[in-house]
Parts: structure tokens; C-alpha cells; sequence
């Protein structure tokens, strides 16, 4: 598909469609066309235009990248649909529930010829180098993210609760931090997840978990809502190399020596995916660093935490009936 500028339309809430709006204004090779609210009372301004209707942008032909802005299975079914109609799409973080719903969408990307990506701007603050840096058998990984939830109070509902608290962080903050992980140490070979614990009679805020790769590296993490204390920290330990990042600055050591890079500005790094998915509908090829392939093994990860909080969530509610379900 050869165009001048690619015409972008934005679906989701306007809060966060406000900061795919301040990316978009950085790239040269794109333009908003409108915005498809999903909450419109945002005081968003009113110089945008507005599609009363997702039948309306679809028909839009001057529209060549549909960009959502809120994860969840709507934008998974809708993707598929903006695909049938000849668009590019690019989605919010973790784009599917699982690698049949994952495989479903790069097939029908591949087969209409039209690019997708994702928005996990991480991946654009990795220096090249660590990208093709040769990771060995010997890497080992460890991620720590700690954001406070207080525990659900006596009488209130379990989504008031620190197991919800946490399952929301590992899938919004922890899934980027996963994610890089997973660009540099490749396909997985297994996930093992100890799901939320118990804490004061209510399911406790903390997940932790091992991932081990095909290639021979390994990760553990842990995230938890119970901790005063708020980090996020990931170290990638090999025995010629070695990355970490703890609250958005970056430090590499190797042949060279530590060298400390440029700390992560999201914004920027929103700016460098839409630009990479610019190019990418511009020229047909798959974008460079945001393609939606690249998310198969973090999905993996993500499910199967998904699946434990599931799980400790059917434990909660049968113990709060006073018993188990009979076989």
C-alpha cells in the first residue's frame, strides 16, 4: 500500500486516546483522522473529529491504521473486523487471551497483507545491540515490581481486594517488563506461576513465578501489592553481559564496561511505535519492532497467571459458600 500519510483513527476511552493523540503528533508520516469514543464525557477537545459509530470509521477510506487504546477481548474482535476491511491495526499491550486467539489474528494479518502491531513501547528502549546481543544458555532473569493495594475491608466486594490489585499490575505494568524479557531471551519451554496467596482471609496481593526458555535462560519473578515499598526492577544476567532497569533508567555492562543509557520516556517511546507502524503500512513490510508475532511467548506468561488468579478467585468464592462443590 503506497500513501502519502497514513490516516489513523483512535478507538478507546479519551483519557488514554489523549496520549496516542500527543505520540501522533510527532510523526511526520501520519494523520488523525477521528477518534471513536468509548467514554465521551472526557473533556477531550473538541477539534478532534468523532465517529459516531464503528461501521463509520470502518468505512472511512481515508483511514489506513485503526489504533486501539484499551486492552480486553473487545479490541481482539474488533482487530479482526478492521482487518477484514483492508485496515492496519495496532493494539493495546497484550492483544490476546491466548496463542489460539494470538494466531488467529497474525494469520488474518498475513493473509489481508495489512500490518499488526502492538503497543508495547519498552521494546523501543532496548539499545539494537542487546536485541542482537547473543544472549547465552547461562542468561538468568529476575523481575521485581511492588505497587501498594490495601486489603479489601471487611463486607466490600473482592474486586476492592489486593488480588485484583495485582493482577491488574502484572497486566498493565508487568506484562512490558515480561515482554522485554521475552524479546531478548526468545521462545519459552516452560511457565511455572504460584498463584495469589492467602493474607488476613482474603487472597493475598502477591503473584510470583519461573519461566524457563528453549535456549536455556531462565526468569523469575515476583509482583506484589502487599509492600510499602514501590519498585519495578528487571536484571538480565549472562556471564559476558548483563541489563538492568529499575524505574525507567537503563544500565548495560559488557566488553566495554557498565554503560549507563538513555532512561525510558514513555512518551518518546509511544512516538517511535507509531512511527515504526507508519513505515510499516507505508511500505507493507511488518513493523520492525512492535509486530504482533513478537508477543507469543509473553502471552503464554500472561495466561497462565491469568489462570491462577482465575482459579484462587473460584477457591475464594466456594470457601466463602462454606465448602467445596461436590464432585
Amino acid at each position: 500500500m503506497l500513501v502519502n500519510r497514513v490516516g489513523v483513527a483512535l478507538v478507546g476511552p479519551g483519557g488514554v486516546s489523549r496520549r496516542h493523540v500527543e505520540a501522533l503528533a510527532h510523526v511526520d508520516g501520519a494523520v488523525l483522522r477521528g477518534i471513536l469514543h468509548q467514554s465521551p464525557m472526557t473533556g477531550f477537545p473538541e477539534s478532534n473529529a468523532r465517529y459516531l459509530s464503528w461501521s463509520q470509521l470502518l468505512s472511512d477510506a481515508s483511514v489506513q491504521l485503526v489504533s486501539f487504546c484499551t486492552q480486553g477481548r473487545t479490541q481482539t474482535r474488533l482487530a479482526r473486523q478492521a482487518l477484514g476491511a483492508g485496515k492496519a491495526v495496532l493494539l493495546e499491550g497484550i492483544a490476546a487471551h491466548s496463542t489460539a486467539e494470538l494466531d488467529q489474528l497474525v494469520e488474518l494479518s498475513e493473509r489481508t497483507g495489512r500490518p499488526a502491531g502492538v503497543m508495547l513501547p519498552y521494546r523501543y528502549g532496548l539499545p539494537q545491540d542487546l536485541l542482537q546481543g547473543g544472549w547465552r544458555s547461562s542468561a538468568t532473569a529476575t523481575l521485581a515490581i511492588s505497587r501498594y493495594h490495601p486489603p479489601a475491608p471487611p463486607g466490600c466486594s473482592a474486586e476492592c481486594g489486593a488480588a485484583p490489585a495485582v493482577a491488574r499490575v502484572i497486566t498493565r505494568l508487568g506484562m512490558h517488563y515480561l515482554d522485554v524479557v521475552c524479546q531478548l531471551l526468545g521462545p519459552l519451554a516452560e511457565v511455572l506461576v504460584a498463584g495469589p496467596q492467602e493474607r488476613a482471609g482474603n487472597a493475598g496481593g502477591r503473584v510470583a513465578g519461573v519461566v524457563r526458555f528453549a535456549a536455556g535462560g531462565v526468569l523469575s519473578f515476583a509482583v506484589t501489592c502487599e509492600s510499602p515499598t514501590r519498585i519495578e526492577r528487571l536484571a538480565v544476567l549472562d556471564v559476558d553481559q548483563s541489563l538492568i532497569i529499575e524505574d525507567g533508567r537503563i544500565v548495560t555492562d559488557g566488553a566495554a564496561g557498565p554503560v549507563e543509557r538513555p532512561v525510558m520516556h514513555v512518551p518518546g517511546l509511544r512516538t517511535e511505535v507509531y512511527r515504526d507502524m507508519t513505515e510499516a503500512v507505508m511500505t507493507g513490510r511488518p513493523p520492525r519492532r512492535c509486530h504482533l508475532s513478537a508477543t507469543r511467548a509473553v502471552t503464554v506468561i500472561l495466561d497462565s497467571v491469568r489462570r491462577q488468579f482465575e482459579a484462587a478467585a473460584g477457591d475464594a468464592h466456594h470457601g466463602s459458600r462454606g465448602g467445596r462443590p461436590s464432585a
